[in-house]
């Protein structure tokens, strides 16, 4: 069929005027980023660590408030692009052409990139939450959707030469048909502008609905392009007293006239005000345990210095101790530690994510002051020859500086078998190695070194992260590897056991590490202590991952001490670990009274203490969603976005408490928060 310049006039004015290519680019712009947010955080389903939608209504509700989202963006895009395609072309052709591009492309490409993070990292490393958590900048993320996608910058060539193509070439076709008008004008800057404010209008008001309700579904909409430029204009906007709370952030500002008061103040205490409008004003006298000048005070030189082994472990479930799979044990050898010697049945973490809980463990602080001593410096006074193995990277969130793990004798970390990693990436926040490199390394010191002096081993194994498994994980259980495409909700059992298969693994190095640990001190007294950074949601409750909630699946821990005698209360938190660990190694084994015997094993006893009550947070201290009191029994929650007050019973059950009934409580909670808050955006400020 011959294309007559009749008949291709009539071909471009049904399928190519300026509507159409509108309506092309926004269907384009809303599926691509709708099957890529999925894709990479789970959202249409249950995603690591990200926020969730997993009801039709919902959905119907999400795809067409993200039309029209990207509709505003295009006829933004438009707004500036015609103009300046209409300056270095005069075909219409072109303009429309290079507008198509810039309308669908940019946005596209844009949305692309950022899937590339969001599928190695989930939600957890989003720009804002990795800077804020991590100190990862801009430069790390790129080079994390670099590695994640090597090809991207032949894709960015291939793209702009397609477009130069396709420029050139719609300028050959005019010039063929000369004199025919195949594409309608460009629409004007003044019928935009009213297509923007329009829109502008409609979307301020379906973002305020869903903040104030809907909180999964901003999280989607800022997981847009468009979502996320709408949403930080409208806050800017709406910011009226420029303290950083619009029109949609939560929670509310309580005075948008009065910068210094925001829900996130600092409140300072005693001078009449409420700068955050929570719990009336600070007290003066009100004093936190746990913040800096709480050193612990120095053992005694003239008691014994057993040798030490601490096992840090990633993303361990305190409950896998009581896991079986297939009638198999998963754990046998950590119950087996934890039967010969103590386990903690309420062990909890201030904050269920990775740099914080090992802060405040080798601190023992809940804010770590930059320079102060840690676990590592306590034990060099000490004597003590100290050994650092981690199986991560440890230049991530400047850990090594943070732990005084380069004042340590001997310090291993991923970097140093960057060529085994079992992870894609190199870059800090995702390199690890498998339990065997880690236990080849272990074992390869403990057979040169030669060093008279007591032994302190840190080993930090880290298999069980996201997510959950690697080509170097053995078949324990009877499970079958899990390609990370099979993790979602609908194959939940499956993640569990695979999960519980790479925990079999961790299990099985634990034993190995110990074995050639005690092979090393020989007979000398030697104290053992295995703990967790946090635990892991398993689409428990629809989460998967953790740093999401404080329910006990992300926050309790297991926590094993053999060798090592005392009393140690619960709930027990890691920032009590490094005073007590201080206290009680090397203590005698034997009762009061008894006469010391050479097989006498020191043991603790833990106390249980129902008045006591751990301190958590979830995600940061400066911003959090949502922070609480373990104990015991329950736990007490406060929720900043919604403004309630919550008990939460054994079974995981919320019950809303009434603020005006129950004062005291809520004093008690948002009066530890302020002190830490305050504590931590001082130690931050002497960081910088």
């Amino acid at each position: 069929m011959s294309l007559r310049p009749a008949r291709l006039q009539r071909l471009l004015r049904i399928s190519g005027t300026w509507r159409a290519a509108l309506l092309l680019c926004v269907v384009l712009l809303t599926l691509t980023e709708t099957l890529l947010l999925g894709a990479g955080t789970g959202f249409l389903t249950n995603g690591f660590n990200s926020a969730h939608i997993d009801s039709l209504a919902l959905v119907l509700l999400f795809l067409p408030a993200s039309l029209l989202l990207d509709l505003w963006l295009v006829l933004c895009i438009w707004l500036l692009a015609i103009p300046l395609l209409r300056a270095v072309s005069r075909s219409p052709g072109q303009v429309f052409v290079g507008a198509f591009l810039a309308g669908a492309g940019l946005p596209v490409a844009f949305a692309t990139a950022s899937y590339n993070v969001y599928a190695v990292l989930g939600d957890m490393f989003s720009l804002v939450v990795s800077r804020q958590f991590s100190g990862l900048g801009l430069s790390d993320l790129a080079l994390e959707a670099i590695q994640e996608f090597p090809y991207a910058p032949l894709f960015a060539i291939g793209g702009l030469v397609a477009s130069l193509a396709a420029l050139e070439l719609t300028r050959r076709i005019e010039e063929r048909y000369a004199g025919e008008v195949l594409i309608p004008p460009a629409p004007s800057g003044r019928r935009l502008l009213q297509g923007v404010a329009l829109l502008c209008v409609l979307n301020a008001i379906a973002m305020g609905a869903v903040a104030a309700t809907l909180s999964d579904l901003r999280f989607g909409f800022e997981g847009k392009v468009s979502g996320r430029l709408f949403a930080g204009l409208l806050d800017r906007i709406t910011d009226l007293d420029q303290d950083g709370f619009g029109l949609l952030q939560r929670p509310l500002d309580p005075a948008p006239l009065d910068a210094s008061v925001q829900p996130y103040a600092i409140d300072v205490p005693g001078n009449a005000r409420d700068e955050d409008e929570l719990a009336g004003d600070h007290p003066l006298d009100f004093v936190l345990a746990g913040l800096p000048g709480s050193e612990p005070a120095p053992p005694s030189d003239g008691g014994q210095r057993p040798h030490l082994l601490l096992i840090y472990l990633e993303s361990f479930r305190s409950d896998l101790l009581e896991w079986r799979v297939g009638g198999r044990e998963v754990t046998p050898f950590l119950r087996r530690l934890a039967q010969d010697g103590s386990a903690a049945a309420h062990a909890y973490t201030h904050s269920p994510w990775t740099l914080d809980s090992r802060d405040q463990l080798f601190t023992g602080r809940l804010v770590a002051t930059p320079g102060a001593p840690t676990l590592i410096d306590d034990f060099v006074s000490r004597g003590y020859r100290v050994a650092y193995f981690s199986g991560q990277d440890e230049s991530y969130g400047n850990s090594e500086t943070r732990l005084g793990a380069t004042r340590a004798d001997a310090f291993y970390d991923a970097r140093q078998d960057i060529g085994r990693r079992t992870t894609r990436s190199t870059a800090p926040v995702a390199l690890q190695v498998s339990w065997r490199t880690l236990y080849e390394r272990v074992t390869d010191y403990l057979k040169i070194t030669r060093d008279p002096r007591p032994l302190f081993l840190y080993v930090n194994i880290v298999d069980t992260h996201f997510p959950y498994w690697h080509s170097e994980i053995d078949d324990l259980l009877g499970v079958a590897p899990l390609p990370r495409s099979e993790i979602r909700a609908g194959n939940a059992e499956h993640v569990r056991e695979a999960y519980a298969n790479t925990a079999a693994n961790v299990d099985r190095t634990a034993a190995r590490i110990v074995e050639a640990f005690r092979a090393h001190v020989g007979a000398a007294r030697h104290g053992i202590l295995v703990t967790a950074d946090h635990g892991q949601a398993l689409y428990d409750d629809g989460l998967l991952g953790h740093g999401q909630s404080l329910d006990v699946e992300l926050t309790r821990v297991p926590f094993i001490l053999w060798g090592i005698g005392g009393d140690w209360p619960e709930p027990i938190a890691p920032s009590d670990v490094r005073g007590l660990l201080l206290e009680h190694l090397g203590r005698e084994g034997r009762p009061p009274g008894a006469r010391a015997r050479a097989s006498d094993v020191p043991r603790a006893r833990f106390v249980a203490d129902p008045e006591r009550r751990v301190f958590q947070y979830v995600p940061g201290v400066e911003r959090p969603s949502v922070i609480g009191l373990q104990g015991i029994e329950d736990r007490l929650e406060y929720d900043f976005g919604r403004g309630r007050l919550m008990r939460v019973d054994p079974d995981g059950v919320r019950h809303r408490l009434d603020l005006a009934r129950h004062p005291g409580l809520l004093r008690e909670l948002v009066w530890r928060w302020e002190a830490l808050h305050a504590a931590h955006r001082t130690a931050a400020r002497a960081a910088r």
